[in-house]
């Protein structure tokens, strides 16, 4: 499967090595994991890279084994952004004397979206006002509490829940993997919507920026900040920027401010120069400030 370059997928699919209770991606030696859906059924998909950051090439391994691929390979087309070009992005950072040296440092480095825009919404619901830890920790039970599972090579992968799975769930049972009560409610709503039709979250895809956050909204539970991560995490929208984000705030601090304290305000008059990418710039800025920590810790 060919890939728009430049994109590096140790660098993209390394992010989720980076703590054990990721249930969900998985990259150990070179080859990223991940339990799918496809035609109803959890298939555990191997991908692996077998080009360079030029010239990038992915292969992938499905277990158990299936026939129609078609599916399958426009999911993972959608996760890898395959065909979101990053040309413009580079441009911009060449004239920003923070972002070139970030963007040269993390050349090709892209994030993997979620299959789903349901999933994206879940886990944006799920991180609300929590530290990513947390909300990592909380995503894991839910998947061992929830997810279809594949075993392979004598392990366990989980997929996440489904829509049908979340809209059966237990209240308590959602409240005893950790997710406070009115987030409970809020999943459990959202899924006997989509379960009931009155949602498509899929048609987002179909609506502009402003749009899909404005219909993202009307959903209870759902304000700026999950709209605008659902928007760059689950779709792919390179300029949706969550400036209202914890995370981006202190990148920006430390990129721009030495340090000082940042506003969302003031977080969208600095990468707005990056626009039509500045989301990307925010993810580049974040996964940056990660980087330079963990090679001080070593």
């Amino acid at each position: 499967m060919s890939v728009d370059p430049p994109f590096d997928f140790e660098k993209s699919a390394g992010i989720f090595a980076r703590t054990a209770r990721n249930l969900s991606d998985v990259f150990e030696n070179r080859i990223y994991y991940r339990v799918l859906n496809v035609d109803g059924k959890p298939v555990l998909v191997l991908v692996s890279s077998n080009g360079t950051i030029q010239s990038p090439l992915l292969w992938f391994e499905v277990h158990p084994r299936i026939h129609k691929l078609e599916t399958l390979n426009e999911t993972l087309r959608i996760m890898f952004a395959c065909s979101t070009d990053f040309g413009k992005f580079n441009a911009l950072a060449g004239k920003d004397r923070v972002m070139r040296q970030v963007s040269k440092k993390l050349m090709g480095l892209r994030p993997i979206a979620p299959p789903t825009i349901f999933e994206a919404l879940v886990t944006a619901i799920t991180e609300q006002q929590i530290s990513l830890d947390a909300a990592l920790a909380i995503k894991s039970r839910l998947l061992e509490k929830y997810g279809e599972v594949v075993q392979f090579k004598g392990r366990t992968y989980y997929e996440f829940p489904t829509i049908k799975t979340f809209a059966n769930a237990n209240r308590n049972g959602l409240r005893n993997v950790g997710l406070s009560t009115r987030k409970a409610e809020y999943i459990k709503e959202l899924s006997r919507q989509l379960e009931d039709g009155e949602l498509d979250l899929e048609n987002l895809r179909n609506l502009d920026d402003n749009a899909a956050i404005d219909a993202l909204m009307q959903i209870r539970g759902v304000g700026r900040w999950t709209a605008e991560y659902v928007l760059i995490r689950g779709m792919g929208r390179i300029n949706s920027l969550p400036a209202d984000d914890l995370g981006i705030q202190r990148a920006v601090s430390e990129a721009y401010f030495h340090g000082k304290k940042v506003t969302s305000i003031d977080v969208r008059k600095i990468l707005r120069k990056f626009a039509p990418c500045s989301g990307i710039a925010a993810f580049y800025l974040v996964y940056f400030l990660f980087w330079t920590q963990q090679k001080l810790a070593n």
